[in-house]
């Protein structure tokens, strides 16, 4: 058993030694790299106030002809020759990047992009694109996208101009002629190329682990199918994998590029369908608390469903009544998984193993975690007291977010974990039963061999029988000295006939047989007081077999090294129990060492006390003497 413990914690550390760095490595992506921006822009935004051109020098240019605008103080420029006109403003490039670019947000307007002269951008290619000669043309629509320029690795010091367009709007005075330059920006393009990889990474990386938690889950519940286990507890957890996969790729950047805008919040509706699903499937494990996890699962199910339906306007209008149905799902979810883990855990004292292996896993988590936030306290700085107060906010405001969501990933993570023991524990049961299966096949076999063979014995007696009887009369007529010795002779021949066990109880005596045959070529003598079994105990087929044939094993293992080898079994019934007793001869006796029992025969005991640990440690009991060893088990039978 130290062995066995020692590779196990050997082979979880090598785990753990090639997993963490894996997972080191695939997160690295989901960080982007520092970003490094200059808004260049002229024109403040978000009604922030004029900070000045920036640098920026802003101009007609006809034929050559130069005329500089005049700022408005607002971020507008004045003094354009006519409406429409294309205008340019120039700067030169002093900031110090890695891969340089430009994003030019230009909304409607058309623009060329010049470095010293030399054209490295425009919309209209078709144009005469020499600065100075430029007519560019407004767009009849907005653009949904900026303008990305990557620049020369050798742009410092050089002069950027940008030529723009300007509306063509109704005729005014020329002195209120108002042009406004795009908003502009420099960055570092791996940076900014680097947040887009990192907002895929980061949605893609748990999308994918859900799904293959989905395979994994999917696969099991298959396998469980084709061994006769058809269960729909694993696909509808499974089902609600699916809905947190949804969830989560709902939040990507470009969700609305594949499916536009929906109508409802996509994330919380898929988020509060996976909880019902969760909910589900806790409901399906259980037994005496099912209405009341029904309940709760058939109470999510419908506000989500109301959440659906606020959203539609059509049920309410925009307020505090709308925004607090909206809310409604994250309150009821936050309490049902609360009820479900509390009635879990009372689950698990009344003997229920699935939510017995979820509140262990749950208690575990829950104190990794409180540990977590302690240890996090002087080494990320702010992210204990964020999580504290984030949980303040959801208890003051009546709509638990982070609360939710820690709770949910409670249940979902320590189900998970009891779906896994569950498994486990069902295939090791399978694998037992097939195993006992063979032995059982394996004993009836040897039990069949031990009823044949004292057949024969005893047609072999019965066939000399007369002859014996005749040859005893004749003994006692003329050597009478001799009948004592033939008759001890003839006592030893029946006593050589192997014993059979015959109770009402058809696996006992499989068993007891096949042993006693086994017993028997050791050379060890066996003797039956009594043999009187009811047709059914309370124990499973594999239960009574791993019972019966530890204490015949440790009993044929013992004796066959005694020098006197022999076995006694006694049992029968009295005052509705079940009595089962094996007394063995061991060696011990004068002028030998007394054995010492080897780990098997230990472990044997141990699970035979194991199987008897239901009617307590008093209706077990072992006898040792110097030579001889009894083990006798009480079973109570069920009235």
């Amino acid at each position: 058993m130290k062995k066995q413990l020692s590779k196990l914690i050997i082979a979880l550390l090598l785990s753990i030694i090639i997993c963490v760095p894996s997972a080191l490595a695939v997160l690295f992506y989901t960080k982007p790299m520092t970003d490094v921006t200059y808004d260049l822009s002229i024109c403040p935004q978000d009604g922030q106030e004029w900070k000045g051109d920036k640098g920026w020098t802003v101009y007609t240019n006809v034929e050559g002809k130069i005329t500089e605008l005049t700022p408005d103080g607002a971020g507008g420029y004045m003094g354009a020759d006519y409406l429409g006109q294309t205008f340019y403003y120039s700067r030169t490039l002093t900031e110090e990047l890695d891969s340089p670019t430009l994003r030019i947000g230009t909304v409607n307007q058309t623009v060329s992009i010049y470095l010293d002269n030399d054209m490295i951008y425009t919309d209209w290619p078709e144009l005469d694109n020499r600065i100075g000669y430029l007519e560019l043309p407004m767009l009849m629509f907005d653009r949904t996208d900026a303008i990305i320029v990557s620049l020369p690795p050798d742009y410092l010091g050089k002069t950027l101009t940008i030529a723009q367009s300007s509306p063509a709007y109704s005729e005014v005075q020329k002195d209120t002629i108002t042009v406004w330059p795009c908003n502009v920006t420099l960055y570092c393009g791996y940076a900014y190329e680097s947040s887009f990889i990192a907002s895929a990474s980061s949605t893609m990386f748990p999308a994918v682990l859900l799904f293959s938690l989905e395979l994994l889950l999917l696969a099991a519940f298959i396998w469980n199918a084709s061994v006769g286990n058809f269960s729909l507890r694993l696909p509808v957890f499974a089902l609600a994998i699916l809905f947190r996969i949804c969830s989560v790729l709902s939040k990507a950047d470009f969700f609305t590029k594949y499916f536009g805008i929906p109508f409802f919040d996509p994330v919380w509706l898929f988020f509060h369908l996976s909880v019902g699903a969760l909910l589900l499937f806790l409901t399906l494990h259980t037994d005496r608390l099912r209405p009341m996890f029904a309940a709760c699962t058939a109470l999510q199910w419908c506000v989500s469903v109301l959440h659906l339906l606020v959203q539609t306007d059509k049920i309410i209008k925009y307020g505090d009544m709308y925004v607090f149905f909206l809310d409604l799902p994250k309150t009821v979810g936050f309490l049902t998984l609360l009820v479900t883990l509390v009635g879990g855990v009372y689950l698990a004292k009344k003997g229920s193993r699935f939510f017995r292996h979820m509140s262990q896993a749950a208690l575990v988590i829950v104190i990794g975690y409180v540990l977590f936030l302690i240890i996090s306290i002087p080494f990320l700085p702010g992210y204990t007291t964020s999580v504290l107060s984030r949980l303040y906010n959801d208890l003051t405001l009546y709509s638990p977010n982070l609360s939710l969501k820690l709770v949910y990933t409670l249940c979902l993570v320590s189900g998970l974990f009891a779906v896994v023991m569950e498994f486990i524990e069902q295939e090791m049961e399978r694998r037992t039963e097939l195993a006992v299966l063979a032995a059982k096949n394996e004993l009836a076999m040897e039990s069949y061999d031990n009823l044949r063979r004292q057949s024969e014995e005893v047609m072999m007696l019965r066939h000399d029988t007369m002859k014996h009887y005749t040859l005893l009369r004749t003994m006692a007529e003329e050597t009478p000295e001799r009948l004592t010795s033939y008759l001890d002779e003839l006592i030893g021949q029946v006593e050589a006939v192997r014993p059979v066990v015959d109770s009402q109880n058809q696996i006992l005596n499989i068993l007891i047989n096949g042993k006693l045959n086994t017993a028997s070529d050791k050379g060890i003598s066996t003797e039956i007081t009594r043999s009187d079994a009811p047709a059914k105990l309370p124990l499973t087929d594999t239960e009574l077999c791993c019972l019966i044939v530890n204490i015949l094993d440790n009993a044929i293992n013992a004796a066959s090294e005694s020098k006197k080898p022999e076995i006694k079994l006694d049992f029968h019934c009295n005052d509705n129990h079940f009595i089962f007793s094996c007394e063995n001869s061991m060696a011990g006796a004068a002028g030998t060492n007394k054995k010492i029992p080897t780990p098997e025969h230990g472990y044997g005991l141990k699970i035979i006390r194991q199987i008897m640990k239901r009617w307590g440690d008093n209706m077990i009991s072992v006898e040792e003497a110097e030579d001889t060893y009894k083990i006798t088990v009480v079973i109570p039978l069920s009235d």
